[in-house]
C-alpha cells in the first residue's frame, strides 16, 4: 500500500519496494494534492497487479496446462481437438513433464525427454509431434501471461523420423475390394470414399436428406465424431447439430453429428451413376430408424451410429479375405483423389472440389508426382497436336 504524507507545503507518496530484491522504503514528492494521489493510485494499482500475479504464477508444466486448456483451449479449440489435446496432456504430457517447473524447461532437457520418450515407450513421430506442437503454443501463452521470459520449444528439435509413404491401393485393387464387399455397408462406404474423396468421418455423418438423386449429387456438410463430454460441457458451441444418446451412462465421451472444422469442407460432390444407383438400392432395403433420430445412410438397424473405428475394422478383415494389401480407410481417399488428378489431367481446381481442401497448395504439394506426369503427358500431347503438323 502507499500513503501520502504533507510535508509543509508539499505531499510526498510514501510506499515499499524492493529493488533488486532489496527492500527499500520510497518517497515521492508532489506539489499538489491531486497529484499525489494520482500517483499513489497509480502506485496501488501496480501493487495488486503484482500481487495477484505471484498469487496466480504457474510453477510447474502441470499449473500452465491446467490454466492453458482452460484460457485458451475453450476458447479457440474445436471439439476434436479439444478432446484430443486433452487425452495428449492426460495420457502422454503430465506423466513424463507434469511436476517439472518452467525454470527447468531448455531446449536440451526437452530434447532429452522426446529422446527417452521415443526410445523407452515407443511413441510413435507423429505423437511426438502433436505434443510438440502442443508445448510450443502453451509456452507462447506462458510468455504473453509474463510466466517465463521466453519459449523453450522455438530451438528445441525433435527426434528424425523417416515417414513412411503411404500405402494405397491400386485401382485394380480397389475394384477387386469393391467386387468382395458386396452390398454391405463397407462396400457402400469404400464407394463413397473412392468415388467421392469422402472422409472417413463425413461418410458416417451423410443422411438420406444430404442426397439429391435427381442431379447424382450428395451434400457434405456436416461430420460424425467422437467427443469428451467435458468438451461439450466447457466449450458450449453450436456447432454440435446432434449427439447421440450415450450406450453407457459413466462413460466419457458421446458420438455427434458437427459442422467441419472448415468452411471448405461444405461441398457438393457429383456421384457417378453406378454409385448413385446403389445409394438407391441401400435407401430401399434399409428400415426405417425412428423419429427425431438422424437418418444416417450408414448405421446400425438400431438407428445407431457407426463408430468411427468400426469402419477400418471392416476393411481391415475384408482385405486380409480378399487377399489384398494392408492399407488405412484414408487411403482410399487419396487413392481417388490420386486417380481424379489423372482423369482431369492435372486439374487440382476441380479435384479441390471434391475433396475439400481448404487450399489448392495443400494438394499440389501432396500430389505433386502425379501432377508432374500430367504435364509431362501435357507436353507430349503439344508436341503431337501442334509441332508435328508444322
Amino acid at each position: 500500500m502507499a500513503s501520502i504524507v504533507k510535508r509543509n507545503k508539499s505531499f510526498s507518496v510514501v510506499y515499499t519496494a524492493y529493488p533488486e530484491g532489496v527492500k527499500k522504503q520510497k518517497w515521492e514528492t508532489y506539489h499538489s494534492y491531486e497529484a499525489a494521489l494520482q500517483r499513489k493510485e497509480q502506485i496501488e494499482l501496480i501493487q495488486a497487479q503484482q500481487k495477484e500475479k505471484l498469487q496466480s504464477h504457474a510453477e510447474t508444466l502441470a499449473d500452465l496446462l491446467r490454466e492453458y486448456v482452460t484460457l485458451y483451449g475453450q476458447s479457440h479449440w474445436s471439439y476434436s481437438t479439444y478432446t484430443n489435446y486433452v487425452a495428449l496432456v492426460e495420457n502422454h504430457i503430465l506423466p513424463f513433464w507434469g511436476a517439472m517447473r518452467l525454470t527447468e524447461f531448455s531446449p536440451k532437457t526437452i530434447a532429452v525427454q522426446y529422446s527417452r520418450m521415443r526410445t523407452q515407450q515407443n511413441m510413435t513421430p507423429q505423437i511426438l509431434s502433436s505434443i510438440h506442437k502442443l508445448l510450443h503454443n502453451a509456452f507462447e501463452q506462458a510468455v504473453l501471461w509474463e510466466y517465463a521470459d521466453r519459449n523453450p520449444l522455438h530451438k528445441a528439435t525433435l527426434p528424425k523420423s523417416f515417414p513412411c509413404p503411404m500405402e494405397m491401393l491400386s485401382n485394380e485393387e480397389i475394384r477387386k475390394l469393391l467386387h468382395h464387399s458386396g452390398f454391405s455397408l463397407l462396400g457402400i462406404a469404400v464407394h463413397l470414399a473412392f468415388a467421392g474423396s469422402l472422409r472417413k468421418g463425413e461418410i458416417l455423418a451423410l443422411t438420406w436428406g444430404d442426397m439429391d438423386f435427381k442431379s447424382g449429387s450428395i451434400r457434405v456438410n456436416k461430420t460424425l465424431k467422437r467427443v469428451r463430454k467435458d468438451a461439450i460441457q466447457a466449450l458450449a458451441r453450436d456447432d454440435i447439430l446432434y449427439q447421440f444418446p450415450a450406450v453407457f451412462d459413466e462413460g466419457r465421451t458421446v458420438i455427434v453429428l458437427k459442422r467441419p472444422k472448415t468452411r471448405s469442407s461444405i461441398r457438393t460432390v457429383y456421384l457417378p451413376s453406378h454409385v448413385i444407383n446403389l445409394l438407391w438400392d441401400w435407401k430401399k432395403a434399409q428400415t426405417s430408424c425412428g423419429k427425431n433420430v438422424p437418418d444416417l445412410i450408414l448405421r446400425y438397424s438400431s438407428g445407431r451410429p457407426l463408430q468411427e473405428e468400426a469402419l477400418p475394422r471392416m476393411l481391415e478383415k475384408q482385405l486380409l479375405t480378399s487377399g489384398l494389401p494392408k492399407v488405412t480407410f484414408h487411403s482410399l481417399r487419396h487413392s481417388s483423389i490420386t486417380y481424379k488428378l489423372i482423369l482431369t489431367g492435372g486439374n487440382i481446381k476441380a479435384v479441390q472440389g471434391d475433396s475439400g481442401h481448404a487450399l489448392t497448395e495443400m494438394i499440389a504439394e501432396r500430389y505433386g508426382y502425379v501432377i508432374d506426369s500430367c504435364r509431362k503427358e501435357c507436353a507430349q500431347n503439344f508436341q503431337k497436336e501442334f509441332y508435328e503438323v508444322l
